[in-house]
């Protein structure tokens, strides 16, 4: 649901860390909104799936949407996740929400353009954690939201729902991850590993931020039990889940499961529990200019 960019340089989950609180809403309000840009021109059209690149894109006075349709839309303006949002994690959606893509250019005024560029310097790595951890919407998230509101007509709330998740907790013997003392406390990072062994790189991550990447390759929230504040290094490899046959892959890499337990001293099992959700209230097929 990020961009490339964000999933790879930055640690972007939904999960709530100790003693953060998103509001009964679901989510936690900008005192900074007003001073936030809107999209002042914005083109809207319809396309055919392969009529043009796929994909979201951030640009430095607006964004760039090509056959996209409405529940990526959704999810890149409301969700606090990494990857796509699930059939049960966005609900109430038309159906064309799904089938119809739509290329979109949305500009900012001109004169907008500096405080664009400031706001995005403003943004850290760190920064933008905590704006999700708080289920608090980045500049973009807010800006992207009022134009779905404006052009599509788009109503939202969230709601906890109970549904199948993973509960991640410390595994017998303790934690195996390396605690980090960063010479910047704000600097962190993670990685995918793509080689004969897929895997995972992090440095600096907090506790509460690694079930949300397992939740990306497992497809399935994944819950912090650990009651673990610290923050870690670690590096661990392990069998892609879902890859093809003959690619390549070492046959004798572990299971993801396996590899949290042996290498990160963690342990994913199931379980059942609330999890917040995105309600379509109300949407409409926006008129193309």
């Amino acid at each position: 649901m990020r961009p490339a960019a964000f999933i790879t340089g930055l640690i972007g989950w939904a999960v709530l860390l100790p003693g953060a609180r998103a509001q009964d809403a679901g989510f936690t309000v900008r005192n900074d909104a007003e001073q936030i840009p809107s999209y002042e021109l914005v083109s809207i059209h319809n396309c055919q799936e392969g009529s043009s690149a796929p994909g979201i894109h951030e640009d430095p006075d607006g964004l760039t949407a090509g056959a996209t349709s409405l529940r990526s839309l959704i999810g890149e303006a409301y969700g606090f996740a990494l990857g796509q949002l699930s059939e049960q994690e966005l609900v109430g959606s038309p159906g064309w929400a799904k089938t119809q893509l739509f290329d979109i250019h949305a500009k900012v005024d001109s004169e907008d353009v500096p405080k664009l560029k400031e706001l995005t310097k403003a943004e850290t790595m760190m920064v933008s954690v905590r704006q999700v951890v708080n289920r608090t919407p980045s500049f973009r998230m807010v800006m992207l939201q009022r134009l779905l509101e404006v052009r599509f007509h788009l109503k939202v709330h969230y709601e906890q729902r109970e549904m199948p998740l993973y509960e991640m907790t410390v595994a017998k013997g303790g934690v195996r991850m390396k605690v980090a003392h960063p010479a910047d406390p704000e600097h962190g990072s993670f990685s995918w590993i793509d080689g004969k062994q897929w895997g995972l790189k992090a440095e600096n991550v907090p506790m509460a931020f690694i079930p949300v990447m397992f939740a990306m390759e497992l497809q399935r929230p994944v819950e912090d039990k650990t009651s673990t504040d610290a923050n870690f290094d670690f590096e661990m490899h392990y069998a892609r889940m879902g890859a093809p046959e003959g690619n390549g892959a070492d046959e004798s890499a572990p299971s993801l499961f396996t590899a949290v337990q042996e290498q990160l001293g963690l342990k994913l099992q199931p379980g059942k529990g609330p999890v917040w959700v995105i309600v379509v209230d109300h949407a409409e097929m926006p008129s193309e200019n």
